[in-house]
């Protein structure tokens, strides 16, 4: 039962309809009907098997092979074993899984893409290749295209008959994704374009058959379909990279080549509209696939500590590594509850277009989480990272030698915290956005905020109870949420019209807002599983550990932030404030979940007991 609080913004709430565009900062927090993975439907399961199930059977018996790049007979002669591989997901559907029914496809929700991109991990040489071709150098013509390019070109990338990649980065651009220089000239009798220009970093590019380039045409950047087979298109050699050894990555350079004027993807101009609509699926995908492959590197370290022995005591016997295991758990089980809500939420709003399939309409969804998106491929990719250093720590001298996987996960994530838009530029694009939904009112922040401002003034910050299972905690998310929110104002009137070249404030702001997505994620995902679970103990365990470390983070930002943004005369009474407020987010001295030690003793015991990650 819900008890009074200060704010009209009741403290929580069983549903979750937050508002996209960072609207979780300044809503109710969400409960039992938040979208979890334990909420997957049969046939989303059935996805999710298979592609484990040919994860396992023939991309990790051959990783290898794949990362030394193996060449095996395909339908046209010799083709890279990774090659040969994404037509076999083709042949399972896992190629095809956006694709309209119409054109060849599935067209099932987003969803399920999602479930089948956390199935591949462990494996990024794999999923790269298998994510630039269905994904980025698909998913443009399925919400670009006209009928035509649809009917001619999505049949034949379902089935890998035609092999796809996405063609945006130059060599003088690389953050500055719409700066690039590349040119295509409308040919006198209006027939073709003649194509000029250098593309860099293209993965798939030394076997695409096919790819969606960006250039500017009467000064306007706009995107084409270009065959890469044709006469003067010309590939670089392939880099040498710390990771992804297994995957095509080269530069193309365009020399005079002719491009049909109907392959014109879109209007003259939509080249801004294709490219930056497009990521938001594929960090959303990254997302998913880094925090499947946290999983796995847990899997691999928990079976590793319990064999390895040390002092004549299996490793995982040790405080310290036990420490190091409750707090990898902790971190994926945070992303796995933030990428599914948000994945969830996404396909809630897109069954309620009166055209689940009408491209423009599901654009529009998207870019409005556009924040949710950018959030979820830096929290995600960073967990990796962060989990990723714990297992190779955990493994000793082993984990820096190929044998035993991990070094490779780790040379593979520091790519994944580049591609899709780099981390740094992620943060601003969240913060930016947050930044604009605030300004512009498209989420309730002023009146959330008012709210904070009367009760202290009043001196009455007490934010209310939530009677049951998790209720203190409830209360203690919604404390973080006033504490970050009034941070954030305090910091925008304080940099003022600057706000957006004040990148480390904007990205301090950020990396808060993460970590209260992250601790709000996990409470609501052991909400949503319910006090019967079987693993609620542990579960309610892992809640607090992320609440305690979201708050320190949030103390830390929101200090650092505050510091620079206002005058030195203002800032201890502001400190001072940020203090009051966060004190309602942390638990009371005496109260057992204060004590992160013994938090992590028991998640270290339970996920040892299972051998694996068990969520």
């Amino acid at each position: 039962m819900l008890q009074a609080n200060t704010a009209r913004v009741p403290l929580a709430t069983d549903d979750d309809e937050a508002l996209p565009g960072g609207g979780f900062l300044v809503a109710p927090v969400p409960g039992k009907n938040t979208f979890t993975r334990e909420r997957l439907s049969d046939e989303q399961r059935a996805f999710a098997e298979a592609a484990d199930r040919f994860v396992e059977g023939e991309v990790w018996a051959r990783m290898e092979a794949i990362e030394h790049r193996a060449e095996v007979e395909g339908p046209n002669g010799k083709e890279p074993l990774v090659v040969q591989l994404t037509r076999q997901a083709a042949e399972l559907g896992l190629c095809s899984i956006e694709i309209p029914e119409e054109h060849g496809g599935l067209g099932l929700d987003l969803t399920t893409a999602m479930v089948v991109s956390e199935a591949l991990r462990g494996c990024a040489s794999f999923a790269t290749t298998l994510g630039a071709h269905s994904g980025i150098g698909t998913m443009p013509i399925i919400y670009f295209g006209d009928e035509a390019q649809k009917a001619k070109y999505l049949p034949k990338l379902a089935t890998t008959e035609l092999f796809s990649c996405y063609c945006l980065t130059e060599p003088g651009n690389g953050s500055d994704a719409l700066g690039g220089k590349s040119t295509a000239v409308r040919s006198p009798d209006g027939t073709h374009f003649v194509l000029n220009g250098q593309k860099q970093f293209i993965t798939n590019g030394a076997w695409a058959d096919m790819g969606v380039v960006f250039a500017n045409i009467d000064g306007k950047y706009s995107g084409l379909i270009v065959d890469l087979r044709a006469p003067g298109v010309v590939r670089g050699a392939e880099e040498k990279k710390m990771g992804i050894k297994g995957s095509s990555t080269t530069g193309l350079v365009f020399q005079d080549v002719k491009v049909p004027a109907e392959d014109l993807l879109g209007k003259v101009g939509d080249g801004p509209a294709i490219a930056l609509n497009i990521i938001y699926v594929g960090r959303m995908k990254l997302g998913f696939s880094t925090m499947g492959t946290a999983k796995h590197a847990i899997d691999l370290t928990v079976k590793f500590v319990k064999e390895r022995k040390q002092f004549g005591r299996p490793v995982i016997g040790f405080d310290l590594q036990q420490a190091k295991l409750a707090e990898m758990v902790a971190w994926t089980y945070a992303a796995d509850a933030v990428c599914y809500r948000v994945v969830g939420a996404v396909d809630r709003d897109l069954s309620r277009l009166p055209d689940r399939h009408d491209a423009r309409g599901q654009i529009e969804v998207l870019r409005r989480y556009g924040l949710e998106c950018a959030l979820i491929k830096v929290h995600a990719s960073e967990t990796l990272s962060r989990v990723l250093y714990h297992a190779l720590r955990m493994h000793g001298g082993y984990g820096f030698c190929e044998e035993y996987q991990v070094e490779r996960l780790a040379r593979d994530n520091v790519v994944e915290t580049i591609y899709e838009g780099t981390n740094d530029i992620n943060r601003l694009v969240l913060s930016g956005a947050l930044a604009e939904a605030v300004h512009g009112s498209s989420i309730p922040f002023m009146g959330f905020v008012d709210e904070v401002h009367r009760g202290l003034r009043s001196g009455d910050l007490d934010p209310g109870s939530v009677d049951g299972w998790l209720g203190a905690e409830t209360a203690r998310v919604f404390g973080l949420k006033r504490a970050l929110a009034w941070a954030v104002e305090q910091a925008f009137i304080g940099v003022g019209q600057d706000v957006r070249v004040e990148q480390q404030v904007m990205c301090g702001l950020a990396d808060g807002l993460i970590a209260l997505a992250a601790a709000e994620g996990a409470l609501a995902k052991t909400l949503a599983c319910g006090e019967g679970d079987a693993q609620a103990a542990v579960r309610a365990d892992i809640t607090r550990l992320c609440l305690l470390e979201a708050t320190g983070e949030v103390r830390r930002k929101a200090q650092e932030a505050l510091t620079h943004a206002l005058a030195p005369r203002a800032r201890a009474e502001k400190l001072e404030v940020l203090e009051r407020l966060l004190r309602w987010a942390e638990p009371a001295a005496e109260a057992p979940e204060a004590d992160a030690v013994a938090i992590k003793r028991r998640i270290a015991e339970h996920v040892a007991g299972r051998g694996r990650y068990p969520f």
